[in-house]
């Protein structure tokens, strides 16, 4: 250890050195761009270093910045579109100073042909990102790179958070927009479609995309027919980062709160598989059958669990046969470490199925993100791009419930005094994401647009431990009620393949005096997946160990008594399937006057065909379906322009919901505190109607406040509920005829104070919503004949203040958000003759309110310290259920989950070359 920490103490001798040495090195030129006659700032124009590929472009201030200047005497030239070409020469840079310039150009009014700018705003800032939500058609709103900073936002899960309508669960990590979960929610980068790296889920984990890789993320939550249609609640879009000429470097470290107490950061838990593996890789050493007797069944401590990660970005213009190729890169890496404590009950028929006051994890994950962007640009009218993400992410966890031996469940036989479950599970993701995207401007009134995209994903538990006991009388005593699967070793396997691409083709056209434009394309995508889960178990009724130690269950499978005969193995569950979509659309805009929108068709095939070979099954259902979706889509979308600064939006369209593979495929995931929730192919898709109406009044460039009303239809409304007549299940299953999603919206984007040395500024939004739907009779119990839908909190605030200092470099951000209650699994009845009283009620994650803080200081033009802290209040995550006393048929509320995430603070280094 000590050798560990010199070593890491030179090399941040070695960073912190190199870094003092750059900055005495290098200087920087800063100006603004204005007209000469009005000074107004000259959005997009160019400056070029003469003699170099090295620039920036002005800013919607006008302002521009060209950081990692040698020292010397330069020249400029500064262009923009019919203006004068201006060169500003004898411009004196020095090593760690600031050059300040103020250019005034003069209109060009001999000839537009003479320069030809290329001016591409970046969607990174607050302020053009609302100008270009003000001038869209369709509602969207979008978050850039700039606001994330300023609020110490690292993953686009927490970055959607920050917007109107959607919600973050602490609990499972998933995005809900609009009150509409995993299933109503589509994900693309660059409008092409990436894959999930869940089973569980539709949706890619959007934690997985640091803000590193992003210029912005926006969520459009009306259908426009030039996506797919299986969007009900929003489609997020996330826009990778392109060309910037400069390098940047982040140091970050950490800590969770939650391992400052009992012995937690000198004895954190991790499992035996991380001795196999180095940051984001694991390489696996044994199979299953080997793995029973020579690998550890115990968990290992771990030292020192604190948090640390890294990032780098840099950029890079060439030039390729007179044309501009450029490069960017960005490679991130973080770790996170916490540690919880809760309990764990459930009930089955109004009867405690199974409890455990004590359930304690140990989680740990690593991630590697690294994105290239290659863009080549044949002039100024054709451009491709070439986009490679690539994420690697493994994470750890060490589940336990019952050491303290007051563990109960519903069938354990009399002679144990108490139960005892421990889950280790280790789980590597890789995806990687190829794009190849290209612009082409054939005129001023046609533009060609393509996206060709080829992802895979290899999401795996390659060695998950389970173990399953008793104790008895200060022993450890497997139960003759342990099932010879309940102490096994399993792995599972996900490899998913996915070709995707569109082109659409958008003319603007002049018909009887009034401007139009006609968009039409097409989209087609290809997904497969092959799903491997493999258990090998141990056969354990009626062994004895003569002591407790749950420390040391390795010592009775590596006893020389310990045969293979006790080995069981036993088929592995299967299945594969595929979902093709092909579509083709036609949407025409107009323009009249104050009135603008755009109404269009979509025709969409979509086909699903899942195949099975799962143990336990039904034999006489067949092992295979297919699901075909042959539909129109409309949309509609509606902006007024009551002046510059108001408007007015009115859409509507038809979509569907898509059941998932892991819907419809009859296999039962096993999470760490037993809960199992399995597929049903006998579910249907979701067919919805969808409206909203929403007013805008935008104060200035960077403040807006808005109103908006929606709704939304859903025929056979998908939910997580509780299997009928069974124990301990949990299905996907169509529980209602139809549901209904009514729901109000507000944000206000102000700047409180603002002058030329501070400025606070807030950002508040809020949204609530009214859910129902109708359930189905085999659903209804206890009178309950309606119900909300799985995930729909129907109230969500949030609310950001933001503190600049100029002088002073400093900037102080302060972020809360709110969601409130929500159904986790809805209920249902257990008999269908004794529904008064034999049912399970539905399960409920309680709301909270989070709170993360974010102060920055610049120490230089180029080195920055930043201090974070997430999760201030750490609220308890609770999940509650209602139990009906059988006798005195009162209702009581209860505790069935809970825990504590802790508070994690973070001091991060930034220092731009």
């Amino acid at each position: 250890m000590k050798g560990y920490l010199l070593r890491l103490s030179m090399v941040t001798l070695f960073l912190v050195t190199t870094l003092l040495a750059t900055v005495a090195q290098t200087g920087s030129i800063k100006g603004s761009i204005v007209d000469g006659a009005t000074g107004e700032p000259l959005i997009g124009a160019s400056v070029l270093v003469e003699g170099t590929t090295t620039g920036a472009a002005a800013d919607l201030d006008g302002n521009f910045v060209i950081n990692g200047m040698a020292e010397g005497i330069y020249s400029l030239r500064a262009t923009y579109i019919a203006y004068r070409p201006l060169v500003i020469t004898e411009v004196k840079v020095e090593g760690g100073k600031e050059t300040l310039l103020e250019i005034a150009m003069e209109t060009d009014e001999v000839s537009l042909d003479e320069v030809v700018v290329v001016a591409t705003p970046r969607l990174e800032s607050e302020r053009i990102l609302m100008r270009d939500q003000q001038n869209a058609t369709v509602i969207r709103e979008s978050v850039g790179a700039q606001q994330l900073s300023m609020q110490g936002v690292s993953d686009i899960a927490t970055a959607t958070s920050k917007i109107t309508g959607v919600v973050k669960s602490e609990g499972s990590g998933e995005v809900y927009v609009r009150g509409l979960g995993d299933r109503y929610v589509s994900t693309t980068m660059n409008d092409l479609p990436v894959p999930s790296d869940d089973v569980e889920r539709k949706n890619i984990d959007l934690a997985l995309f640091s803000t590193g890789v992003v210029q912005n993320v926006g969520i459009t939550k009306t259908y426009s027919t030039g996506g797919y249609a299986d969007q009900t609640g929003g489609n997020i879009n996330i826009v990778s980062k392109e060309f910037v000429d400069q390098f940047t470097l982040e140091l970050q470290g950490g800590i969770n709160s939650s391992l400052l107490s009992n012995n937690q950061f000198s004895n954190f838990r991790v499992t035996p598989n991380l001795q196999n593996s180095m940051l984001t890789f694991y390489r696996r050493e044994y199979n299953l059958v080997d793995a029973i007797t020579k690998q550890s069944w115990d968990p290992r401590g771990k030292s020192l669990p604190l948090d640390f990660g890294f990032t780098t970005t840099g950029g890079k213009e060439f030039t390729l046969r007179e044309r501009d190729l450029t490069l960017f890169y960005t490679l991130s890496y973080k770790s996170d470490h916490f540690h919880t404590t809760g309990v764990y009950r459930r009930f089955n028929s109004n009867t405690v199925y199974s409890d455990f006051s004590d359930t304690e994890t140990w989680s740990s994950s690593a991630n590697l993100t690294g994105l290239l962007n290659l863009a080549y640009r044949f002039n100024s009218n054709h451009k491709i791009n070439y986009n490679l993400l690539f994420i690697n992410k493994l994470t750890d966890q060490v589940y336990e419930q019952g050491r303290n031996g007051n563990g109960f469940k519903f069938d354990m036989d009399e002679i144990s005094d108490s139960f005892f479950t421990r889950d280790m599970n280790s789980r590597k993701t890789m995806v990687i994401v190829n794009q190849l995207l290209g612009d082409h401007r054939f005129s001023d009134s046609n533009r060609l647009e393509w996206g060709l995209g080829y992802n895979l994903t290899a999401a795996d538990e390659p060695n998950r431990i389970r173990n399953y006991t008793g104790f008895d009388q200060g022993s450890i005593y497997f139960s003759y009620r342990i099932a010879d699967f309940e102490n096994r070793k399993s792995s599972q396997e996900i490899d998913d393949r996915e070709l995707n691409g569109y082109i659409r083709n958008r003319l603007d056209l002049a018909l009887g005096g009034h401007p139009w434009k006609l968009e039409y394309g097409i989209n087609y995508r290809n997904k497969q997946r092959d799903f491997n889960n493999q258990f090998v178990g141990v056969q354990m009724m009626g062994v004895r160990k003569g002591d407790d130690n749950v420390d040391d269950l390795t010592s009775l499978f590596h006893d020389p008594g310990f045969t293979s005969s006790k080995i069981k193995t036993i088929p592995p569950d299967l299945y594969n399937a595929t979902l093709q979509a092909l579509a083709g659309y036609v949407e025409l805009g107009f323009s009249r006057g104050k009135l603008e929108g755009n109404a269009g068709v979509r025709y969409e095939y979509d086909r699903m065909d899942v195949e099975w070979d799962i143990n336990n099954d039904d034999p006489l259902r067949e092992p295979r379906i297919r699901k075909e979706y042959k539909q129109f889509y409309p949309g509609v979308n509606l902006h007024y322009h009551i002046s510059e600064q108001q408007g007015l939006r009115l859409s509507g369209s038809r979509t569907i919901t898509l059941p998932e593979f892991k819907e419809i495929a009859p296999f039962a995931y096993t999470s760490p505190n037993s809960t199992l929730i399995q597929g049903s192919p006998e579910l249907k898709a979701s067919r919805n109607w969808n409206a909203d109406l929403k007013w805008e009044y935008y104060k200035s460039t960077d403040e807006l406040i808005s109103l908006g009303a929606f709704y939304k239809k859903i025929e056979d409304p998908i939910n997580i509920t509780s299997l009928t007549g069974g124990a301990g299940y949990l299905i996907y299953a169509n529980t209602g005829k139809r549901a209904g999603v009514m729901g109000l919206e507000a944000e206000a984007r102000l700047n409180l104070f603002k002058n030329d040395i501070q400025s606070l500024r807030m950002i508040l939004n809020g949204t609530r919503m009214w859910v129902s739907q109708d359930l189905l009779e085999a659903y209804q119990y206890n009178n309950k004949t309606s119900s909300g839908l799985q995930g729909a909190s129907e109230l969500i605030s949030n609310l950001t203040l933001s503190y600049s200092h100029l002088p002073g470099n400093w900037q102080v951000s302060l972020s809360g958000n709110y969601s409130s209650d929500r159904i986790y699994a809805l209920g249902s009845p257990k008999d269908a003759n004794n529904r008064d009283y034999l049912y399970n009620d539905e399960i409920i994650e309680k709301g909270v309110i989070t709170l993360d803080a974010v102060v920055s200081k610049g120490l230089t033009d180029h080195l920055t310290l930043k201090l974070v802290a997430r999760n201030l209040l750490n609220p308890e995550m609770q999940m509650t259920q209602h139990l009906r006393d059988l006798n005195s048929r009162e209702v009581e509320n209860h505790v069935v989950e809970s825990y504590r995430k802790g508070m994690r603070m973070q001091l991060s280094v930034n220092y731009t070359f």
